[in-house]
């Protein structure tokens, strides 16, 4: 798929259920993806395939309406995407609009190399409704089509429509989708064609022809006019250099011409069926590469032969010369011409497109690890010390001395923990007396919730007493040989509260409960707790 298709996939989840579900459903799809998708790349169709199944397990939505969801929503982002003015200028009536949709497809493929768009047929209906035959070579997306031309028709022309399947063939890729209006007042037809009667007019049926056939091959160097058994009547010069046997009575059109898309065999009934298409064709010289032109057929009544109107198939001038052409090979009123030189200049922009695409994933991807590793950071500072210091730390405020006249200090250690160290095997020392604190300060720092015991701090210092009736705190960063074996908790500051003796003991008795399951030589741990009610001061602190 190609990249602006993810994206347009990445944008929908986002805008409808935000981007912790857009992340909840890479996860479920088993996408890893490093910042968004580029609309310069091209991923594979397993991974949209997986994006979609994953949606529908996480939304309960079914498949065919999350990829209606997504055929609407790409109408606006294909707006937002800058392809507003080619879609207002396709057709002056849905009709009109949904026989050129293909010539679009065909002009995206040709800027797009790899990008393989659905075929569209259309097809009035006396009755006013319309008939789009859709083809694709992927299998069951055609709910995507519906969902995007019901949007459209009502974006562009204010109609809303019904769009039905009534005939499908996933093995082939086709379907025939019914379209009819909502509204009996509107048409999806437009107003009564009038080109006949204009055409009488100014060609009344009397008049000498005006064009000769080697001025026809001058102006329309590519045609070719075939008749119900492919021989080819006359051609274009240019076609004439390149295929010189053409014209030769035993040759038949289909041994030296293909039809790429639409996807029919060459036969006159069967282009007579498709008459609204964008004819690719696939030309084989019997000496030199074979190239492809891309046109439209007309059947001519009068004398039930099929003229192809067409101009080399190529997307830029590398490309015109690796074929064998000359931009003087292409007519001067041929706007392909000025189409072949502004791809030049395209293909720069779609290569700062790809650089700048690039660089900002590159951006979005460190803006995300930044703000990692500012939560880890911001949670070891809270881990650290009480919320209110915290945050005052947090915005670079100093926090100023206090002096809290009543809180309880709890002071915990773990019992005949010296011992337990010098009777540690030798080799393996460090690491039993790692394990058996982590454990142990993993059990206590979860009792520390402030749901569960709110207004409780732990504090880790370097130094405990300054005198006899007062406790000085010094906010410092604690280290392994200082802290030890010892737990100290206060409450009561820095938020005061006249219940930090109770809360203090409560929190010992869930500490030696907390620690049944914590095995040290053979037995529980034992914990030897301190609770002294008494007044601080703190000192001045600063991050």
């Amino acid at each position: 798929m190609h990249g602006i298709i993810n994206r347009a996939l990445e944008l929908m989840v986002i805008q409808k259920f935000g981007e912790e579900f857009w992340d909840k459903l890479k996860e479920e799809a088993g996408i890893r993806l490093n910042g968004e998708f580029l609309v310069t790349e091209f991923y594979s169709d397993e991974s949209t395939y997986k994006l979609v199944v994953a949606a529908t397990k996480l939304t309960g939505l079914k498949m065919e309406q999350i990829l209606e969801l997504y055929g609407e929503y790409f109408y606006e982002y294909s707006v937002e995407f800058g392809y507003f003015n080619l879609l207002r200028v396709l057709g002056k009536n849905p009709a009109d609009f949904l026989m050129n949709l293909d010539t679009m497809h065909l002009a995206l493929a040709r800027v797009y190399p790899p990008l393989m768009p659905p075929l569209y047929t259309c097809e009035k209906l006396p009755n006013g409704d319309l008939t789009l035959y859709y083809f694709s070579k992927r299998a069951n997306l055609e709910p995507i089509a519906v969902g995007l031309i019901r949007r459209t028709i009502k974006e562009l022309f204010g109609i809303s429509v019904e769009v039905t399947v009534i005939q499908k063939r996933a093995d082939k890729g086709y379907c025939k989708l019914l379209i009819k209006t909502l509204n009996i007042d509107d048409t999806l037809h437009g107003d009564v064609d009038e080109d006949d009667m204009v055409f009488e007019c100014l060609c009344p049926a009397k008049q000498p022809r005006m064009i000769n056939p080697m001025t026809f091959t001058h102006v329309l160097p590519f045609h070719i006019i075939f008749d119900r058994d492919l021989r080819v009547q006359q051609c274009g010069l240019g076609l004439l250099r390149k295929v010189p046997h053409l014209l030769n009575k035993d040759i038949q059109l289909n041994q030296v011409a293909r039809i790429v898309r639409p996807n029919i065999l060459l036969n006159f009934e069967a282009i007579q069926e498709h008459m609204n298409s964008v004819f690719l064709v696939t030309i084989t010289p019997t000496a030199g590469l074979s190239f492809r032109l891309n046109g439209q057929m007309i059947y001519l009544l009068d004398n039930d032969l099929m003229l192809y109107i067409g101009s080399p198939y190529v997307v830029d001038l590398s490309d015109l010369h690796m074929k064998g052409f000359q931009i003087a090979d292409l007519s001067l009123h041929d706007a392909k011409r000025d189409f072949i030189l502004a791809a030049e200049t395209f293909e720069e922009e779609r290569v700062l497109l790809k650089k700048l695409e690039d660089l900002t994933s590159a951006m979005q991807r460190a803006s995300k690890e930044l703000s990692r590793e500012k939560a880890k950071t911001d949670r070891l500072l809270f881990d650290i010390l009480p919320r209110p210091v915290a945050k005052e730390l947090k915005l670079g405020k100093i926090v100023p001395p206090q002096r809290f006249e009543s809180v309880t200090i709890l002071f915990s250690g773990i019992v005949n923990f010296d011992k337990f160290t010098q009777h540690c095997d030798a080799t393996h020392a460090g690491l039993e007396i790692v394990n058996l604190l982590n454990k142990v300060y993993k059990a206590l720092d979860s009792l520390l919730d402030p749901t569960r015991n709110p207004e409780i701090y732990k504090v880790l210092l370097n130094n405990l007493f300054s005198s006899q009736n007062s406790c000085q705190l010094f906010h410092a960063v604690p280290k392994i040989e200082t802290i030890h074996d010892n737990y100290l908790c206060v409450s009561g500051a820095p938020e005061p509260t006249l219940f930090h003796a109770k809360r203090a003991a409560r929190l010992a008795l869930d500490m030696m409960d907390s620690l049944d399951d914590i095995g040290m030589s053979g037995s529980a741990v034992k914990v030897r707790l301190t609770i002294r009610t008494l007044d601080i001061s703190r000192s001045k602190s600063k991050l």
